[in-house]
């Protein structure tokens, strides 16, 4: 999952947002505010299945150093594992799949500032995903901190760069990936865009969409890294980078199952499989994956008669590439099956707000699945908030196409307000989840409860979908 934005949904070689901040310090989970909830249907979702689900991811990821990411084993295991699953339930089971370019980046990485500091790779700075490697030696040049404070977003931000100097920026308004290129037509042999509120140890992997173009290291640090190489900036002093990465190619699985129901209103539910490069991805998004698995036990058990699809996508976290890759493999008339596409991603953060996806250029059809569930969350008694996330997750490709869609999050680095407080409960100003996309992204990361009640809120929204209580072309 991206952190929210309300930009535009973009063309697949823009989709990929920003990486927010992360502070260092972790929410703990509060009770939430208490409401008068209404009647809802019965939905049995277990939570001893939906913990088992996590468990099991997670010890994927122990196994597979840690991490779960589309292009390694962790993530093949992982697939193997969802449909061994689905298959026990009845569903018909395929794992379509697709090219991708891997990348990885080699441990040892290191900036050294001249008779100063040494900063290290994995915790004080990481390479973006799909950067170049280098052994680098130049002065530094601040690019995008005066002015407008573009933070090199604008080709002028780079008017006068000496070729062959290191650029460090700030966080800007665009994607990173625009920065990267600006900094390579300048000639600027690396790049580090230096994020002031991150700290040592939660620094973020932003990805650059792919390596086309992308020549020079591009690198993510903390603000520590960013204040000593403004300060070798303006002293004059060399700084060397060392960093090791590689780009390579790998055929990639979706898992997408299917009821064996008689032809009828079909609805897709989807959750990415992967985990990002840093962690094992249990909230992000093991909890989507384990809500999605027991909303396809209930649906066997006591809906079989209901036609409904569920996909669990790789490359999430590289650009949403699985699910553009899908929906790109569709015919019209496939597309055109497809009632709706609802999305669950994130839905166990400590410190929660219950977003539901309300986009204001979501296909015909979104704005009822929306109003559902709220309508859902309010009768539980939790509540909910209406959030345009753009395209900040595998929606997107849905959206795209013109399929109506929906969905629920709980909240990544966005610091949670006093309003939110206010409504949902928790505590203010810090992120709604400390761990995301970091190596504590793990079973105690999850706020278990809470992905009991969206999977609930998940069976509903699709039920009403195939049985025509909620609206959709």
């Amino acid at each position: 999952m991206r952190p929210m934005t309300r930009l535009p949904r973009l063309a697949l070689t823009l989709v990929v947002l920003l990486a927010a901040c992360s502070p260092a310090t972790t929410a703990s989970p509060s009770p939430p505010v208490v409401r008068t909830a209404s009647p809802q249907p019965s939905i049995k979702i277990g939570a001893d299945a939906v913990r088992a689900h996590l468990e099991a991811l997670e010890s994927i990821a122990e196994a597979n150093g840690g991490v779960r990411t589309a292009g390694t084993p962790g993530y093949e295991a992982s697939v193997q594992y969802v449909a061994a699953r689905l298959r026990d339930l009845g569903y018909a089971v395929e794992t379509p799949e697709f090219e991708m370019a891997t990348f990885a980046e080699a441990p040892g990485a290191s900036i050294r500032v001249e008779d100063g500091a040494t900063f290290a790779g994995g915790t004080d700075f990481k390479a973006m995903i799909y950067s170049a490697g280098g052994e680098i030696s130049a002065p530094v040049v601040e690019v995008g901190y005066s002015g407008a404070a573009n933070g090199g977003c604008e080709a002028a931000d780079f008017a006068g760069f000496p070729a062959g100097a290191i650029a460090v920026a700030p966080p800007g308004p665009c994607f990173r990936r625009q920065v990267v290129l600006n900094a390579v037509e300048a000639g600027a042999s690396a790049l580090v865009v230096s994020y002031p509120q991150r700290a040592t140890g939660r620094v973020l992997r932003p990805t650059l969409l792919e390596p086309d173009g992308i020549t020079i290291p591009a690198l993510s640090a903390a603000g520590t890294v960013g204040d000593a190489l403004r300060t070798a900036a303006l002293a004059g002093v060399q700084v060397q980078i060392s960093v090791q990465t590689a780009i390579g190619l790998a055929v990639v699985h979706n898992v997408v199952a299917e009821t064996p129901a008689p032809a009828g209103r079909l609805v897709m539910l989807g959750a990415h499989l992967d985990s990002v490069h840093d962690g094992p991805g249990i909230n992000d998004n093991g909890s989507g994956v384990a809500a999605l698995l027991e909303v396809a036990r209930v649906l066997a058990a006591e809906h079989p008669n209901e036609r409904v699809r569920l996909a669990f996508w790789g490359g999430e976290e590289f650009g949403f590439l699985g699910s553009y890759a899908y929906v790109a493999s569709l015919s019209a008339m496939e597309r055109a099956e497809i009632s709706a596409y609802l999305n669950f991603d994130m839905l166990g953060s400590l410190n929660p707000v219950p977003y539901v996806y309300d986009s204001f250029a979501a296909a015909p059809g979104s704005a009822a699945i929306a109003d559902f569930l709220v309508g859902y969350l309010e009768g539980a008694g939790i509540g909910a908030e209406r959030s345009d996330l753009g395209a900040a997750s595998d929606h997107a490709a849905f959206a795209d196409a013109g399929i109506a869609t929906g969905g629920i999050f709980s909240g990544a680095t966005e610091l949670k307000t006093a309003e939110q407080v206010a409504a949902f409960g928790g505590t203010a100003d810090l992120p709604m989840d400390a761990c995301y996309h970091l190596v504590c992204d793990t079973l105690e990361n999850v706020n278990v409860e809470s992905v009991i009640l969206f999977a609930r809120a998940a069976a509903a929204v699709a039920l009403a979908v195939t049985s025509g209580a909620v609206s959709v072309p």
